[in-house]
């Protein structure tokens, strides 16, 4: 079956398009939906994923994505094959299952505890780098407290949080 790619262009029309019709959106699912009915109206052939959607979305600079994340748990979920499948390990360390491959920071930092964040890991939201944030001590110096995203404000204390809820709305409520 043959399908097209919409441009990056086309995408941020229709998710503006979407946010100018509902004012926000509060679940990536229905936001995906929505675009996804938008782009089909111009084009049944089009077809996106909701992860490309939203980091083109955040890229534009044009709309604004709120994230709510969870913890990773502390213990191993009960279906193995599928974290195997996604290439996945158990790390008997920490014992937890790993959420990053070793070596996969653009550092160039090898992990050996997968759920510990690090400067210049991806933003599991939008790709971008994430970088150290930095709290005064009592007496002058710093300390890193955690990482950030730049670009999409994810925030992360030394161990992964990781996201579980978007919702989107325009910047500067246009």
């Amino acid at each position: 079956m043959d399908y097209r790619k919409p441009t990056k262009k086309t995408i941020v029309e229709a998710v503006v398009g979407v946010l100018k019709e509902r004012g926000s959106v509060d679940t990536q699912t229905k936001m995906h939906s929505k675009v996804l009915e938008k782009l089909k109206d111009e084009d049944s052939a089009y077809k996106l994923s909701a992860e490309r959607m939203r980091i083109i979305a955040i890229l534009s600079k044009k709309v604004k994505v709120n994230i709510r994340t969870r913890s990773v748990g502390a213990a191993p979920e009960a279906d193995e094959s599928d974290f195997k499948k996604q290439g996945l390990g158990y790390d008997p360390v920490v014992k937890r299952w790993r959420r990053i491959r070793p070596g996969e920071d653009q550092s160039g930092h090898h992990h050996h505890r997968g759920e510990f964040a690090s400067p210049g890991q991806p933003c599991p939201v939008c790709t971008s780098p994430l970088k150290k944030v930095h709290n005064a001590t009592l007496y002058g110096g710093k300390v890193a407290i955690g990482f950030k995203c730049n670009l999409c404000s994810y925030l992360t204390g030394h161990r992964w949080r990781e996201p579980s809820r978007y919702s989107f709305s325009l910047k500067g409520g246009k």
